[in-house]
């Protein structure tokens, strides 16, 4: 049976008649990165509020560790998981050192060396006397990353820390060796699967806040692999061939759609001539998220 750092249940969160979770069911395993994926809107920051506690469930539970939600004692666990949220818990003005130095205090981390550690281990030696507002691009991703860190967590929540900063092969790295040398547990969002390529074991796939689905690594490549984006002379007539040969798809535009799945050019073109249709280009795209859910809805969408 499999050990779960998190396990929801039916999990439920709702502000007035908005309902931000909707019954959701994630398993995340312990010593493993989970993705955790969906458009801005889809609930991914609630769970993850919901979760390290920062909210109540409206329904639903959850567990943290193997330890129920409601345990009196949830508040030990809680002390094992690391979070960055938006906007962070740094002091913009102070220097990364100090705002580390800060952040153990307020943990109750004894000694004076953790901030050091933290430094060695997220690579950020050369920027301990900075300024955090003067950290950019993946140094400010990676800073926040130590924060977290300074209470020695086993599980760390990292939400939505990939958009926007370019490169990430530090970030990568860093997620990598967490788990490997010190067998943390990380949960983290982000709009596109495609962003946490070769970092995720685990995908959890959210829409509306509904955990559509949840697919190992390989099971997302294939998905993605399967993309074809193809633009036509004729839309409608490339709907009929798609239901005709049971491909699943998606219209983008008038001349320009999806198809998912793997399938077989030479007949598609064929078909699509037979139908009047002229082929004007074929290009293979990496499934963006609205896509890929409803390729995971299935069917003609």
């Amino acid at each position: 049976m499999a050990a779960y750092a998190i396990e929801t249940s039916d999990l439920t969160k709702k502000f007035g008649r908005a309902t931000a979770l909707d019954k959701v069911n994630l398993h995340l395993t312990r010593g493993t990165i989970y993705g955790l994926v969906g458009q801005s809107g889809a609930g991914k920051s609630t769970l993850l509020r919901v979760v390290s506690g920062l909210q109540q469930p409206t329904e639903g539970e959850y567990r943290l560790f193997e330890r129920h939600c409601t345990d009196p004692d949830i508040g030990i666990d809680r002390r094992r998981v690391g979070v960055v949220m938006n906007g962070g818990t740094m002091v913009p003005s102070m220097s990364l050192r100090m705002n580390l130095q800060r952040q153990c205090s307020l943990l109750g981390v004894p000694g004076s060396g953790r901030a050091d550690e933290v430094l060695e281990l997220t690579g950020l030696k050369d920027c301990a006397d900075t300024k955090t507002e003067e950290l950019t691009g993946e140094k400010a991703v990676i800073a926040a990353i130590a924060i977290a860190l300074c209470g020695s967590p086993d599980l760390l929540l990292l939400d939505d820390v990939y958009t926007g900063i370019g490169s990430t092969q530090k970030t990568d790295e860093l997620l990598q060796r967490l788990k490997q040398e010190l067998e943390i547990t990380i949960l983290v969002t982000a709009q596109e699967p495609e962003m946490l390529a070769g970092v995720a074991e685990k995908y959890g796939v959210m829409d509306h806040g509904v955990l559509r689905r949840e697919l190992s690594a390989e099971e997302m490549k294939q998905m993605q692999e399967t993309a074809l984006r193809i633009h036509v002379s004729d839309t409608n007539a490339l709907a009929r061939v798609m239901v005709a040969m049971s491909l699943r798809h998606r219209i983008l535009n008038a001349d320009t759609a999806e198809i998912y799945g793997k399938p077989n050019i030479t007949e598609l073109v064929v078909a699509l001539a037979d139908e009047g249709c002229k082929v004007l280009s074929m290009e293979e795209t990496s499934m963006q998220t609205e896509s890929l859910l409803q390729a995971l809805n299935g069917g003609e969408v």
